[in-house]
């Protein structure tokens, strides 16, 4: 089972997309967010995550004080993030997971630091490998995220629509 420390731009987007309980039927992946990316969210947000605190599918990850040093630490030495950014991105660090975020300069950083790092889209592959939803849903919905969120590189987008449309998991 691979950890997923999970960014809230994420979040909100699947939330947006209604597919938000779609990623926590993803069984080989065991998704965690921080305690501050948590609380960045709108109080409508975390209500609906609350549902998968309780049912134990969503864990939230703490900081105690040594943390805080730690991310404080990240904070200093990085140009352009957030405390909160800097939270995720120490977690998936010293967890060995996979940091799911949209946000480029947390991808762009984090990954020169040794941290695998996906977007959505990896949530889209995801959810078709596993069945649990069709192509013609993801396609659908990849536009709609498109919409909702210009800030996702085109290339991608172009790619899964070729695929998607001759029914091909992208590899």
């Amino acid at each position: 089972m691979r950890i997923v420390i999970n960014d809230a731009n994420i979040l909100i987007d699947l939330i947006h997309l209604q597919m938000i309980h779609l990623l926590f039927e993803l069984k080989h992946l065991e998704l965690k967010t921080t305690d501050f990316v948590f609380e960045e969210l709108g109080s409508p947000q975390r209500a609906i995550l609350q549902k998968f605190i309780d049912q134990g599918t969503l864990e939230i990850l703490e900081s105690e004080e040594k943390e805080l040093e730690n991310i404080f630490n990240l904070l200093n030495n990085t140009s352009g993030l957030s405390f909160e950014d800097c939270s995720v991105w120490y977690f998936a660090k010293i967890n060995k997971g996979i940091l799911l975020t949209g946000d480029g300069k947390l991808r762009k950083q984090s990954s020169q630091d040794g941290i695998e790092v996906r977007g959505i889209l990896f949530v889209f592959d995801e959810l078709l490998k596993a069945g649990l939803i069709t192509f013609d849903f993801a396609l659908l919905k990849l536009d709609q995220l498109y919409q909702i969120n210009n800030r996702l590189p085109i290339k991608a987008k172009i790619e899964r629509i070729e695929f998607w449309g001759r029914e091909e998991h992208i590899a």
